[in-house]
């Protein structure tokens, strides 16, 4: 095909305004198997044509890939309502596929993966010829992976990384800022890393010569890219032109707010619209053969068997389900997923986590809640679902999956927000035997809490805002208006109220009407002792949510002594997050003491 000048072709047109979220698919994506890796399979609208192309997704690593989970789902619907089938999948060492035994072969791994996942797709979709949408690094990996595979008609390149040493250069820059304070290890690796996860040296090897800036040859004739504003590399993209690639190029608005945290990525309904809108643009006429619906079989691990699975009402939930391969020895834990990340957790600490109680003979089960990763939003829900009592009725529908397959009883567990919501389903469902709550904000929210207030204040201590006062440049921003001042002094009064109150307690003990949350918290922890449920409190030392603990329970929590079901435990040399191996190992050990009391 005549290749054209990137600069000299329209941008495609703005999106559509994003729906409305009881308006969108209440089914999860169909989960798959394949080459020891698990993908999610979204088909055809059986309302819609057919198409006879699919769509393959190709994502990143680390903090960004956690980002676009959400992104990945929602464009996955909406291709799927203009009659595409997509599939997303998780490279080998990523997410919830099994650990690759041999790396020796490098970014190959990577490769072949990307190979099988065509592969998969074309069998479920039917659809011979291939899109590939790539994004951040997965956008050069794409490429890489096009010139390996048949029938791709156009690859798609969102906030593309052409070079793999610039981009593990500026990944380990922008994980200083996504980190909050997290702790180093001891010897930093030497690539990219996100908690205890790294990139095996060989396929980091790869990565880091990888750079199709200097391609030859075209690995498609349809190129899209969208580049966050003001960063489009004007060079690449003349090159591609130059090899007689049809190229388009659109902006990636709102690129910065969707990559900056998972905590606060807005998922850029323009960047999928514009995606769409090329994919329907590559559609031919053939329609192609129905094929049959993908079965979920079981990945088998080192002393663990893993299987993706769909649950809860119209089977709106997506979760995986770790079973020992030997004997069963305690209850099955559940693990609570930590305000948007996916299931696999950050860093991966939940699959790490949930394999190991597999090994030592406990299941354990992850999963994602209702708009939050790979699970779709439900209609009845808020839009801002974090701290929700919705989240504690997605708990109620897990609870109902693991009984029916004879796996109770259950231990809840989950960290920040996530053991949040286990303390609360701890009240809800006297079945619950055990809950570990780790580095909970708090134990309960009124019903009007600004949660968007709460986030932003927790990613900051007290002292941060005496430095903020004392920096001539934050006085600058206030100026320029580019600082929320309500919200701010919102923050600091609810921080400095946590730390008169945990003065006060004495009084208040005495005197429960004068404080509200004192005497909630204290009915909450006796509900939760009246069901008999066992609590094991975990906090690191100095972690954000301790002035709210020793405001409603005193100094160090002396007063939940009281309850002979609680305990609690202080981790020195740890983060909000437990990224260190002691600080997981600990975690991991009191889940398994917790779950060996009760008898399968």
């Amino acid at each position: 095909m005549h290749g054209t000048s990137a600069r000299n072709i329209p941008p495609l047109p703005a999106a559509p305004a994003a729906e409305k979220a009881g308006e969108r698919p209440a089914e999860a994506g169909r989960p798959v198997t394949f080459a020891g890796t698990v993908g999610l399979y979204t088909p055809a609208d059986a309302r819609v044509q057919a198409s006879d192309i699919a769509v393959l997704f190709v994502g990143s690593w680390g903090f960004e890939e956690l980002c676009a989970r959400k992104f990945w789902r929602l464009l996955a619907e909406d291709l799927g309502r203009q009659g595409i089938a997509s599939l997303r999948f998780d490279f080998p060492g990523t997410g919830d596929a099994l650990d690759p035994e041999d790396c020796s072969a490098g970014l190959d791994i990577w490769l072949q993966s990307i190979a099988s996942a065509a592969a998969a797709l074309r069998d479920l979709s039917g659809g011979r010829r291939l899109l590939l949408m790539g994004h951040g690094i997965g956008a050069a990996l794409a490429w890489r992976a096009a010139e390996m595979i048949d029938d791709v008609a156009g690859i798609a390149m969102a906030a593309p990384a052409t070079s793999g040493r610039r981009w593990v250069r500026e990944f380990m820059a922008l994980s200083r800022i996504a980190d909050h304070g997290a702790i180093k290890h001891a010897t930093p690796p030497g690539g990219p890393a996100m908690g205890e996860q790294t990139i095996p040296d060989a396929i980091l090897a790869g990565i880091r010569a990888l750079d199709i800036s200097r391609t030859d040859k075209p690995a498609a004739a349809e190129v899209l890219v969208l580049s966050p504003e003001g960063r489009a590399d004007a060079a690449f993209l003349d090159h591609l032109g130059s090899l007689g690639v049809q190229v388009r190029t659109a902006p990636f608005e709102g690129y910065d707010l969707f990559v900056r945290d998972v905590l606060l990525s807005i998922p850029p309904r323009a960047a999928i619209g514009r995606l769409v809108d090329w994919a329907c643009g590559l559609k031919g006429t053939q329609t192609p053969a129905a094929p049959a619906l993908p079965e979920s079989r079981p990945l088998a691990g080192d002393g663990f068997t893993e299987t993706p699975v769909r649950f809860g009402e119209g089977e709106r939930l997506y979760g995986v389900l770790c079973e020992p391969q030997g004997p069963r020895r305690g209850a099955t834990v559940m693990m609570l997923s930590t305000g948007y990340d996916r299931m696999s957790g950050w860093g991966r600490i939940t699959t790490r986590i949930c394999r190991d109680l597999a090994r030592a003979g406990i299941p354990a089960f992850r999963f994602d809640f209702a708009n939050v990763a790979d699970s779709p939003p439900c209609p009845q829900a808020p839009a801002q679902v974090m701290y929700s009592e919705s989240l504690v009725s997605d708990v109620g529908e897990a609870l109902a999956f693991l009984e029916a397959r004879g796996l109770s009883p259950v231990v809840l567990t989950g960290r920040c927000s996530g053991g949040y919501t286990a303390f609360r389903s701890a009240i809800r469902y006297g079945a619950v035997k055990a809950v570990v709550p780790v580095n909970p904000f708090d134990f309960a929210l009124a019903p009007d809490t600004d949660v968007d207030a709460l986030i932003n204040a927790s990613l900051q201590p007290l002292a941060s805002y005496g430095e903020k006062m004392r920096s001539g440049g934050f006085w600058k921003r206030v100026l320029r208006g580019e600082v929320n001042v309500v919200r701010g002094v919102r923050n600091l009064s609810r921080m400095i109220l946590a730390k008169g109150t945990a003065t006060a307690l004495p009084l208040l003990v005495r005197f429960p009407f004068l404080s509200r949350n004192v005497t909630a918290a204290a009915r909450d922890f006796k509900a939760v002792a009246a069901n008999g449920t066992r609590v094991s409190l975990i906090y690191s030392e100095g972690d954000i949510g301790v002035p709210n603990l020793e405001a409603r329970f005193g100094k160090r929590g002396y007063l939940l002594a009281r309850y002979d079901n609680t305990s609690l435990a202080f981790l020195a040399d740890a983060d909000h997050n437990l990224t260190t191996a002691p600080a997981r190992q600990y975690w991991q050990a009191e889940l398994e003491k917790t779950a060996r009391q009760f008898h399968p």
